[in-house]
């Protein structure tokens, strides 16, 4: 509250001193009627210089955020550039893995069931059901008949399942 108080005087005293002072300063000897007058117009004068350092420390420190804001908005772009690559490099990457695994599931197709079965049971969980996706469903039942109930109840349920891909970020 007494700062307060203190603010609200000396923005008065500025304002008021500011209608009294003369361009070239505060303190003008031929205005001045009291000591008292002049150690107020002193004291002012210094708040204002004060004022002004303190101007010049906030345009500079103001001109240096602008500069790290655009250096931030430079490595945002670059990153965005490189999310991007990764992106397209990840949609080459499973393209091309789709396209295997239908070269693979053709493979497996031609091979006796009891073979397949025997391969597929020793491939990673998706790589199987993918495989399993692929071949022809008359095929691919005589697969599962081939396999322990087990794995094939497991493989059976992906037939079931939706894949959500993840796509972070978009």
């Amino acid at each position: 509250m007494v700062v307060r108080t203190i603010l609200l005087t000396m923005t008065f005293l500025i304002c008021s001193v500011t209608l009294y002072a003369a361009e070239s300063g505060l303190v003008n000897e031929e205005k001045i009627s009291s000591v008292e007058e002049r150690r107020i117009l002193v004291s002012i004068e210094d708040e204002y210089d004060k004022l002004d350092e303190i101007e010049e420390k906030i345009d500079a420190r103001e001109m240096e955020l602008k500069t790290l804001e655009a250096e931030v908005d430079k490595k945002l772009a670059a990153m965005q550039t490189l999310r991007n690559e990764l992106v397209e490099l990840l949609d080459r990457k499973e393209k091309t893995e789709g396209e295997r695994v239908g070269e693979l599931s053709k493979i497996y197709e031609k091979m006796s069931p009891q073979k397949a079965a025997v391969l597929i049971k020793a491939l990673d969980y998706q790589l199987a059901v993918d495989l399993l996706l692929g071949i022809k469903k008359k095929t691919a039942g005589k697969i599962l008949d081939s396999l322990d109930a087990e794995t094939a109840t497991e493989l059976s349920k992906a037939f079931t399942e939706i894949p959500v891909k993840d796509k972070s970020g978009d």
